[in-house]
Parts: C-alpha cells; sequence; structure tokens
C-alpha cells in the first residue's frame, strides 16, 4: 500500500517536472528539483493520516521560476485524490507553505506540507 502510493505521488510530480526524487535528490540532480517524504503516519483505528512533505529547491536568484513551479504543484496535490487500488485512496490538503534558508546563498528553496487522509474500503 505505503510503496504503491508512494509511486503514484512521484508520477504525479513527473508530469510537473522531470527532476522529482523520494527523500533525497541524486547529487547530480538538475535544478529546478522536488524532493518529496511521507515522514509519518498516524492511524486512530478508524483513520489513516499521512504527511506528505514537499521541497522544491532552485539555484536561481529570481524566484519567479520556483514560485510558478510550487503554485503548479500546489494547483496538482492540494484537495486532490489518489486512488491507489478499490479498497484505498488519500485525499491531500495542504497545511503549510515555508520559505527556507538554505546553507548555499545560491540555492533558493520551498516546502510544502500536506495532510494525506486516508480512505479505505474494509469489505
Amino acid at each position: 500500500m505505503f510503496y504503491e502510493l508512494r509511486q503514484q505521488i512521484k508520477t504525479l510530480l513527473k508530469t510537473i517536472n522531470d527532476g522529482v526524487f523520494f527523500m533525497v535528490a541524486k547529487d547530480d540532480a538538475t535544478f529546478p528539483y522536488i524532493v518529496f517524504d511521507l515522514p509519518n503516519s498516524i492511524d486512530s483505528g478508524h483513520l489513516e493520516n499521512f504527511v506528505l512533505d514537499i521541497d522544491v529547491w532552485d539555484d536561481n536568484t529570481d524566484t519567479t521560476e520556483l514560485e510558478a513551479l510550487c503554485n503548479t504543484i500546489d494547483s496538482a496535490i492540494h484537495k486532490h485524490t489518489i486512488v491507489v487500488d478499490d479498497t484505498f485512496g488519500v485525499v491531500f490538503y495542504r497545511d503549510s507553505r515555508l520559505t527556507l534558508t538554505d546553507e548555499d546563498p545560491r540555492i533558493r528553496r520551498r516546502k510544502y506540507t500536506y495532510q494525506a487522509r486516508v480512505y479505505q474500503n474494509y469489505n
């Protein structure tokens, strides 16, 4: 279930930008690129929620392209449903948008966090 969800998120993000990585980007990744992670989940017994973090990296001091990329990602993810199979689906809701400062002054970063609500059919 988790692997399939991860693959569908990656496929969705790759329709927006070629450089998409899970957890860690390659050392030779071309800017701009996207790194996503599903760092934790909470299962209340009735509903499971994941957190989806999406970090967008660029090395251009003009952040116009970075902001446009982030807006495109948000339009594709926020309130979007991914149906993994006929018993499992996830709806994403934006939780936060952050501007991050990197140690390297050339790097520009944005981080979007989404709550991913899992819906399962137990029948």
